[in-house]
């Protein structure tokens, strides 16, 4: 098909911005990023994966594989990181054995991984105030 010169010298401008306006958007976006944190935390992993609507043992599954995939390729695993999924990992064998409901065992997470939350967000309220 050829395209008429009227229909090329109105497009090829415009195609143009849009590609310009693309390119500072993304230039944008990338310098905007926060730099102080440079990982992203366990319960991160676990509340996207919860927020998938999955049952609770998939829930930690995808958090613990997630999580995984993130730190240990370049072996950035942390220790509190390390405890918070052996904690999560005792909730799902809990319910595996029927020790706890899901909803017991949800809510446990809930509560913990809120409280990893705040812990966080305090220790890097700290870190930017210096």
């Amino acid at each position: 098909m050829v395209f008429n010169s009227k229909f090329q010298l109105t497009v090829k401008p415009m195609l143009k911005k849009l590609i310009l306006l693309l390119n500072v958007t993304i230039l944008f976006a990338c310098a905007s990023q926060d730099i102080t944190s440079q990982s992203q935390p366990t319960y991160e992993h676990y509340r996207a994966c919860d927020l998938m609507s999955l049952d609770f043992i998939s829930t930690m599954q995808c958090g613990k594989s997630t999580r995984n995939s993130y730190c240990l390729p370049d072996n950035k695993c942390s220790r509190k990181g390390n405890s918070l999924v052996a904690y999560y990992d005792q909730l799902a064998m809990a319910v595996q054995t029927n020790e706890l409901s899901e909803i017991e065992a949800r809510n446990l997470f809930l509560k913990r991984n809120n409280a990893a939350e705040a812990e966080y967000n305090e220790v890097m309220k700290k870190i930017n105030a210096q």
